[in-house]
């Protein structure tokens, strides 16, 4: 298993990432339990050269979650370029010597804004393979932290499924003045969380929606009709114009 330190209770001045990696066009890049070892075995080598922590994980058949506690950035790209491109030669080799991209890109990162942020990223990295119906119940998957964290709460109490209260009980006494960002974060948490379901769940990348007016209105649509976000929350959050929001919201009403 992959080490996962525990979160220190002194004041952090580190930030925190959820990193996704996806193999190219969806491929099943760790679809043999081998590979994934073998991955595993990669990141516990080149995380020892760095100051990046693990907090949480879920390695999928075509993808894997991360969630990083960094120093910096450079040191978060750096760690993934070694990782991934030793993986690529070794998945290439396995499959009968494949040549091409293995990876959709090289990662896909969002920055952590809040505790409460913090704490959701945690639960939906940990319920990926149950939303997946690869199992029924998180504990069930291998190739995650989740059983990791119900250890730890086990050391104090009996707790047969982690619920709200025990991932704040994990989170808890951090100071994050440091690490998060000092403006509203309930709503920029809100719509930051909603935005990378959106991205994750219809294969888009962020670029994206700026760059395609189709995808930056079913996005909105999203956002307004299934996590109820108001229009101008939207409008302020993405900097779109007044304007070009109002001609959105017409559309979405027919």
């Amino acid at each position: 298993m992959i080490f996962i330190p525990r979160i220190s209770r002194q004041s952090l001045k580190a930030s925190f990432f959820h990193v996704i990696v996806q193999g190219q066009k969806k491929e099943y890049i760790f679809k043999k339990e081998r590979y994934i070892h073998y991955y595993i075995k990669l990141i516990k080598k080149y995380i020892k050269e760095t100051h990046l922590k693990i907090i949480s994980y879920c390695i999928m058949g075509n993808h894997a979650h991360f969630l990083f506690q960094i120093e910096g950035i450079e040191e978060l790209s750096k760690f993934f370029h070694k990782l991934n491109t030793m993986y690529a030669r070794y998945y290439n080799y396995m499959e009968n010597e494949r040549v091409g991209y293995v990876y959709r890109d090289r990662f896909l990162s969002e920055p952590i804004t809040s505790q409460r942020y913090l704490i959701q990223c945690i639960k939906y990295i940990h319920y990926n393979p149950v939303k997946a119906k690869i199992v029924e119940k998180c504990e069930d998957y291998k190739f995650s932290s989740y059983r990791i964290f119900k250890n730890r709460l086990m050391e104090h109490r009996y707790n047969n499924i982690l619920n709200e209260n025990d991932y704040k009980d994990i989170c808890n006494n951090i100071n994050y003045s440091m690490a998060f960002l000092d403006i509203d974060v309930d709503k920029k948490e809100a719509i930051l969380l909603s935005i990378q379901q959106f991205l994750e769940e219809n294969n888009y990348r962020l670029y994206e929606i700026f760059s395609d007016r189709k995808i930056l209105e079913e996005m909105v649509f999203y956002l307004k009709n299934e996590k109820k976000i108001k229009y101008r929350q939207i409008s302020d959050f993405l900097n779109i114009t007044r304007g070009t929001m109002q001609k959105i919201a017409l559309k979405n009403k027919k």
